[in-house]
C-alpha cells in the first residue's frame, strides 16, 4: 500500500507553482493570473506544491541533489526544508495552518520488518506521521495505533492534525499488495492519537483535511479501493454518497462544511 494518497490530487494542482489572481476592476469579469515558479531545494530537479494557507504558506515537497525528497514550505520567495525523522525522505502536501504549522509523513531510518513501503519511496523504511511547528522549526513524530506506520495530512489553526495510522490487525483485503495491516483514519491533538470511525464496517480509511470547526473529510473502504467518501462530524462518519458508481473519496473541506472530492 502506498501511503501517498494525495498523488492524484497534487498532480492536478500547482505543480510547484503558485497561481495568484490579479483583479482587473469591479466592472470587468475577465480575470488574469500570474504564475510564480516556487523553485526546489538546492540541487533538486522536481518539486510539487499541494496546499495553500490563507496567509500565503505553501506546502509540498522537493527533491534534493542526491535524489531524495523532503517536505518543504514556501513563502515570500523562500523555501524551508522541513527535514526528515532520520531517514532519507519525507513529504507533505495538504493545506498548512495559517501559522505555517504543517504535517506529513517521514521515514525514520529504521527498516520496516514487513517491508510495507508505506511512504512510497521503495526504501522499505518505517514511515511516521509528523507535525511541523513553524515557530520552533521542529519536526515531531506522531503516534500510531500500535502499528509501525502512519501518515499525516491536513492541519487546522488549532493544530489538530488528521491522517491515518496502522494498527496491528492483519487485513485480508490487502492480499496481493505490500500492505499487511489495517490503517485507520485518525486525528491527533496535543500529540495524542484518536481513531475516527469508518463507514459500515470498512476495514481501512484515511482522513485528508480538517476545518476550523473540527469537521474532517476523507474516505473508508478496503485496502485497494476508496468505497465511501466521508464527512466526520461530531464523532460520526457520514457517507457522502457517489454518482452511481461504486467508489468515492472526499478530499477537502472548508469552514462552511462544503466538501470536494472524486
Amino acid at each position: 500500500m502506498k501511503a501517498r494518497f494525495f498523488a492524484l490530487l497534487m498532480a492536478v494542482t500547482l505543480c510547484a507553482a503558485l497561481v495568484v489572481p490579479v483583479r482587473l476592476g469591479a466592472q470587468q469579469r475577465v480575470q488574469n493570473y500570474t504564475v510564480t515558479d516556487l523553485g526546489t531545494l538546492s540541487g533538486g530537479t522536481y518539486s510539487l506544491a499541494g496546499g495553500l494557507s490563507n496567509t500565503g504558506w505553501v506546502e509540498g515537497y522537493s527533491t534534493l541533489s542526491n535524489g531524495s525528497s523532503h517536505a518543504v514550505l514556501w513563502r515570500n520567495g523562500a523555501i524551508t526544508d522541513l527535514g526528515t525523522l532520520g531517514g532519507p525522505n519525507s513529504d507533505a502536501g495538504w493545506r498548512p495552518a495559517d501559522s505555517g504549522n504543517a504535517a506529513g509523513g517521514a521515514e525514520n531510518g529504521t527498516p520496516d520488518p514487513y517491508a510495507e513501503n508505506f511512504c512510497g519511496y521503495g526504501t522499505n523504511l518505517i514511515c511516521l506521521p509528523f507535525f511541523w511547528r513553524n515557530s520552533t522549526k521542529k519536526m515531531t513524530p506522531l503516534p500510531t495505533l500500535g502499528g509501525n506506520n502512519g501518515w499525516a495530512a491536513g492541519v487546522n489553526d488549532l493544530d489538530v492534525v488528521v491522517g491515518n495510522a496502522e494498527n496491528t490487525t492483519p487485513e485480508p483485503t490487502c492480499a496481493g499488495t505490500t500492505q499487511v495491516f489495517q490503517f485507520k483514519p485518525v486525528y491527533w491533538t496535543s500529540g495524542r492519537i484518536h481513531a475516527l470511525p469508518t463507514f459500515s464496517g470498512d476495514p481501512v480509511g484515511q482522513a485528508f483535511s480538517i476545518n476550523q470547526w473540527g469537521e474532517a473529510a476523507g474516505y473508508s473502504g478496503n485496502c485497494t479501493a476508496a468505497l465511501h467518501a466521508l464527512l466526520w462530524q461530531n464523532g460520526r462518519a457520514i457517507n457522502l454518497g457517489n454518482l452511481g458508481g461504486t467508489q468515492s473519496e472526499a478530499i477537502d473541506i472548508n469552514n462552511w462544511g462544503q466538501v470536494t472530492g472524486l
